[in-house]
C-alpha cells in the first residue's frame, strides 16, 4: 500500500514537533567558535556556531542579547545554552540562544578589550576622578567573600600592623552567575548606608580568567566609579588584571597589598617619630650651640669695637687738651706775655688803639698793673 503524501510544510510541522518535545534538544549547551556574526536592526543576532568539522545556525534574540555586558564577535569561542527549533519556511534548524558563556583566554581577552575601551571613553577610568586614599582611616569596608583566604588575610594584616582601626567585612558572591550584580550593588548599599566608612577594600583571592570575570563586568566598574568611599581594587594575584583595578581609585597587587595600602602600620609609624624626635632634638642643640657660639663671637666683636673707640676717643682727647693747654691765656702769659686792654676792658690789639696819656690795664700771668701810655711807636719807628 503507497503511503499517502504530506505537504512540505506538515512535514517540516512534524519534525519540529518532534525535535520540540525532545528533552535532550530541548536544552541544549553546546562549545563552539562564532562565525557569519550578524547585528540586525531589529536588535536580534544571527550568527554560526562552528568546530574543525560542522556548523549550527544560532539565533539569540534581542532581548537577551541587551543583557550581554560585551559584543559578540567572530572567532570568539563561546558557550551556549538553549533548544533546536525548526525554521518551517526554510526547511532549516537553529539553535535559539538564551545564554552565552565566554570559554578560552582569547575570548576572554577580546571582550576584556571591548569593555575597556568602551568604558575609557566615558572617562570611567580617568585619573581626574581618582580619590585620595586616606592615610589614617578610622573604618575600613571590605567587600569579598566570607569564605577563603581573601578576607583572612585582609583581617590578619590590618590588626597586625593597626589595631585601632576598626573593620567591616560586607560578604558578596565573587564568582558565578550574578556575582557581578551583587558586589555592585553592596558598592552602593554601603555607600548609602556607611558614612563613616573611610576607605573600601573590592577584591577576592586568585583563580582563574573565568572565575574573576565578575571583576570585568560593567555594572561593577560603574558602581566603583560613583562611589563616594576610595576604594582600593585586590583583585587575584599579582599577574591578575581586571577592569575593576582600572575604575578604582588605587589598585593593589593582592588582598594582602591591599591591607597593607589601606591602614599605616602603627609599630613603623612609632619608630619614625622616635628618629624624628631624635633627629629634631639633636637639630635644636647643634642650632643652640651654634647661635650660643654666634653672640659669644659678636660680644667679643662689640667688647673690642669699644675697646678701640675708648682709645680712639682718648687719644683725641689727648690732643684737644694739648691744644687747649698750648692756647690758654695763662699758657701764653707765663711765657712772658701780657694782655693790655682799656678802661671798659676792651682788649687792644693794635698800637693804633692807643692814646697818650690814658691809663690802661696790664694783665700778667701772677696778677695786673697799670700804665700810662706816655708815647706811642710803630714798627716802620723800629
Amino acid at each position: 500500500m503507497a503511503l499517502k503524501p504530506v505537504t512540505v510544510s506538515q512535514l517540516n510541522e512534524y519534525i519540529n514537533r518532534i525535535i520540540g518535545t525532545d528533552p535532550l534538544l530541548g536544552a541544549v549547551v553546546v562549545k563552539g567558535e562564532i562565525s557569519n556574526l550578524k547585528y540586525h536592526s531589529t536588535g536580534h543576532v544571527y550568527f554560526s556556531i562552528i568546530d574543525d568539522a560542522s556548523k549550527l545556525n544560532c539565533f539569540f534574540h534581542r532581548e537577551y542579547a541587551a543583557e550581554l555586558p560585551w559584543m559578540l564577535e567572530d572567532g570568539m569561542e563561546v558557550i551556549l545554552t538553549g533548544s533546536i527549533s525548526v525554521f518551517k519556511k526554510n526547511g532549516t534548524y537553529s539553535l535559539y540562544v538564551k545564554e552565552i558563556e565566554l570559554s578560552g583566554a582569547g575570548s576572554l581577552a577580546m571582550a576584556f578589550e571591548q569593555m575597556k575601551n568602551k568604558l575609557s571613553k566615558e572617562g570611567i577610568f580617568d585619573p581626574a576622578h581618582k580619590k585620595q586614599i586616606p592615610l589614617y582611616p578610622d573604618k575600613i569596608g571590605v567587600i569579598t567573600s566570607r569564605t577563603g583566604a581573601a578576607v583572612k588575610d585582609i583581617l590578619k594584616i590590618i590588626q597586625t600592623r593597626n589595631n585601632l582601626v576598626d573593620v567591616i567585612v560586607f560578604p558578596v558572591a565573587v564568582q558565578g552567575e550574578g556575582a557581578g550584580r551583587e558586589i555592585a550593588s553592596m558598592i552602593d548599599y554601603v555607600n548609602a548606608r556607611y558614612t563613616d566608612i573611610d576607605t573600601l577594600i573590592v577584591g577576592r583571592g586568585g583563580g582563574s580568567a573565568d572565575d574573576l570575570w565578575s571583576f570585568n563586568e560593567e555594572i561593577v566598574a560603574r558602581s566603583i566609579y560613583a562611589s563616594r568611599i576610595p576604594i582600593i581594587s585586590a583583585v587575584g594575584h599579582e599577574i591578575d588584571f581586571t577592569i575593576a583595578d582600572l575604575a578604582a581609585d588605587l589598585r593593589a597587587e593582592t588582598p594582602t597589598a591591599a591591607a597593607q595600602l589601606a591602614v599605616p602600620d602603627c609599630r613603623m609609624l612609632s619608630e619614625q617619630l622616635s628618629e624624628l624626635a631624635g633627629k629634631l632634638q639633636l637639630h635644636l642643640s647643634n642650632k643652640l650651640m651654634y647661635h650660643r657660639l654666634v653672640i659669644d663671637r659678636q660680644a667679643e666683636a662689640m667688647k673690642q669695637s669699644l675697646a678701640d673707640r675708648i682709645s680712639d676717643l682718648t687719644e683725641k682727647t689727648k690732643r684737644y687738651k694739648l691744644v687747649l693747654e698750648e692756647n690758654n691765656p695763662s699758657q701764653i702769659l707765663g711765657n712772658g706775655y701780657t694782655v693790655l686792654s682799656d678802661k671798659e676792658g676792651k682788649i687792644i690789639r693794635s698800637s693804633a688803639e692807643l692814646e697818650c696819656g690814658e691809663v690802661y690795664n696790664l694783665e700778667l700771668k701772677d696778677g695786673s698793673a697799670q700804665c700810662i701810655i706816655t708815647e706811642i711807636g710803630s714798627d716802620k719807628d723800629a
